[in-house]
């Protein structure tokens, strides 16, 4: 009975709490119903990007960002395998193997932009 009694006080209480926020809300909306606001413009992130070209340059700037330290971080991991790997001949290939891979994906990356300049530029001759 008096977990029905607390329930209801605290009912009662959210729903008091609710409508005085609903008249305050609306009283603020009608006072400030009055002042215009500043007019918004949003401009375009693309601006500078006027053709597939650009957008393919820019997008590809943007990986090269992104990935230059993640290609950092597996050389460093690689790194990190082989002082771990003490001599083990299982270990040291598993450290090769990364590193490896580490350098494989940074001159894929270096290729994709210089095919990107290569294809940009015979793209321009024509």
């Amino acid at each position: 009975m008096t977990l029905i009694l607390n329930f209801s006080k605290y009912t009662i209480l959210f729903f008091l709490l609710m409508a005085g926020l609903t008249v305050a809300s609306s009283q603020f909306a009608l006072a400030t119903s009055h002042t215009v606001a500043p007019a918004v413009s949003l401009e375009s992130p693309l601006k500078n990007i006027d053709s597939i070209e650009g957008l393919l340059v820019a997008i590809l700037n943007i990986i090269i960002i992104l990935m230059i330290p993640v290609i950092v971080f597996f050389i460093i991991l690689a790194g990190f395998k082989y002082v771990t790997a003490q001599g083990n001949a299982s270990k040291v290939e598993d450290a090769t193997r990364a590193l490896t891979y580490a350098i494989i994906g940074g001159v894929l990356i270096l290729a994709a932009v210089a095919i990107s300049q290569i294809i940009a530029n015979v793209v321009k001759s024509f």
